[in-house]
């Protein structure tokens, strides 16, 4: 595909506002349901597991669905393509709001999973092959700078309705912000000519049929280890087995000169920024979808100030707002840093914020001191995902940018599917240690244990009028409370330590990206 033309101003504003309304779809229900995700489980009869069902089945279609986005609209054509996954997922946030079960919604948020894939590699792949390079970066900005309104707009907003009327309505919104962008882009949109590449004009069924049974095996067991003990449990085993077999076979298959057509270019992965991109990716992808589960949960079902939706959405929306004010001043400092230093330097914070959410979780901590790691995660939101984009795959040339995006944008989403069922593992797990190790250490025959127990059991007694049998009880069952409560707030506090882990491994991946060269002035 030949280098694109400069733009008439007033139609690339337009492009870059419709492409910002159609992802700011998926951004915006990407916060909303993390946020509302307490509120479904009454409404739908399932436990705080089951729900977190709708967060994974959306990562797993997600994740499946980038390759398949870019073989789709190799066929369909990218305008129309575009076109019809704005309007799939207005259709499918309509189902999701009028769902009965979480087995119906279900079905609805795996096929909005497929159609945001479609909107979240599009908004930037769009820009890479309509606009001219001068250009890219500055569009970038622009429309990352309002899905992080859009996100802000759906923890506000979203919170406001599930208080005040009733959590289905959140998904309302995306029909206004799904007819704005058909509007815009069916206007702005150009009718680009189909890809040289065969490869994304032809289907490799074996391998999309391959990762598909492979992913979604994997979801299931990491959904259902922790119910069903893991590898105690027959069909945990099989699932297990099914899934390795699946995603080796798939990478051979890949690789394999009988596939005319694979799905990826793993030629690619021999460049070393592609290699950086993906690797890096996962780790951001699992930090960033696992930060954005943990603490709209903790702050709403464990936090002794316990949030309501309203109030979470406000604190949490504090690092959306920060991060758009920020980052149209990105562009001039990864172009006079460089995109390493860039990344060093988003990473840097990144593990601060954990570190800091980590020291901060306690059972009494104010809202204040929430701001400065939500600040410091704003920055390197705005810091880290443009420096990864322009220093690896913005590097390729442009025939080679749509497999780029492809690799990069794939695996993002797989570190983003993970993230959310290795956290939903590691709470378990460490509720499970800490409850252990809480109860020996207050064992009734500890001292300072026992004359708590005696002082409230007299306080019960002398002042509630109750009988000592029945003082003690309560007396006991308040000490376990209390014990249940620090058991979860340790348990999330670590979930930070583990992601603040994950962005130390990614720090280590700099290096693969090829030496800053500055531009000649």
């Amino acid at each position: 595909m030949t280098q694109p033309a400069a733009w008439p101003s007033r139609r690339s504003g337009n492009l870059l506002l419709g492409l910002a309304l159609a992802t700011g779809m998926e951004f915006y229900t990407f916060d909303s349901m993390n946020l509302v995700l307490p509120d479904l489980t009454g409404t739908l009869g399932v436990s705080r597991d089951e729900a977190s069902w709708l967060l994974t089945i959306y990562s797993s279609f997600l994740f499946l669905g980038v390759p398949l986005s870019i073989w789709m609209a190799g066929h369909f054509g990218y305008k129309r393509f575009l076109l019809w996954t704005t309007a799939v997922f207005a259709v499918t946030a309509v189902g999701c709001a009028l769902s009965p079960t979480l087995g119906v919604m279900l079905v609805w948020r795996a096929l909005q999973g497929l159609a945001g894939a479609g909107l979240v590699v599009w908004w930037r792949a769009g820009i890479y092959l309509i606009m001219p390079k001068p250009q890219r970066s500055p569009s970038l900005m622009k429309v990352s700078t309002g899905l992080y309104l859009a996100s802000a707009a759906g923890l506000l907003i979203s919170g406001f309705l599930t208080d005040h009327i009733q959590w289905r309505l959140i998904f309302l919104p995306n029909l206004v912000m799904a007819a704005g962008a058909i509007w815009l882009l069916g206007d702005s949109f150009p009718d680009l000519p189909q890809p040289a590449s065969v490869r994304f004009r032809n289907t490799d069924y074996w391998g999309l049929l391959l990762l598909a049974i492979g992913t979604l095996s994997l979801q299931v067991v990491l959904s259902r280890g922790q119910i069903d003990d893991w590898f105690e449990s027959p069909h945990i085993r099989v699932l297990s087995l099914v899934s390795a077999t699946a995603l080796i076979a798939f990478s051979l298959w890949q690789r394999s000169r009988r596939n005319l057509y694979p799905l990826f270019d793993t030629s690619l992965l021999k460049d070393r920024n592609v290699m950086a991109a993906v690797s890096i990716g996962v780790c951001t992808g699992m930090i960033l979808s696992g930060s954005l589960y943990v603490l709209p949960e903790y702050l709403r079902l464990v936090d002794s100030q316990t949030h309501s939706a309203t109030q979470t959405g406000r604190l949490i929306s504090f690092y959306t707002l920060t991060a758009a004010a920020v980052r149209p001043l990105m562009p001039r400092l990864v172009a006079e840093l460089g995109p390493r230093k860039m990344i060093a330097a988003g990473l840097t914070m990144l593990i601060c914020a954990m570190l800091l959410l980590n020291h901060l979780l306690t059972t009494s901590t104010s809202d204040g001191y929430f701001l400065i790691p939500l600040a410091l995660y704003a920055v390197c939101l705005s810091a880290l995902l443009p420096s990864v984009g322009s220093g690896t795959v913005g590097k390729l040339e442009q025939s080679k940018l749509l497999d780029g995006v492809s690799l990069y944008m794939t695996f993002r989403q797989l570190g983003a599917a993970l993230g959310v069922a290795f956290l939903t593992i590691f709470i378990e797990q460490r509720e499970t240690s800490h409850s252990s190790r809480l109860y020996e250490h207050l064992g009734l025959a500890n001292e300072s244990t026992a004359g708590w127990l005696n002082a409230v059991t007299g306080f019960l007694s002398s002042g509630g009028g109750a009988d000592e049998g029945t003082a003690r009880l309560t007396s006991i069952g308040l000490l376990a409370r209390v014990g249940a409560h620090q058991v979860d707030t340790l348990s999330y506090a670590d979930c930070f330590l583990f992601m603040a882990g994950v962005g130390v491994v990614a720090m280590c991946l700099i290096p693969l990206i090829s030496p800053f060269v500055p531009a000649k002035k």
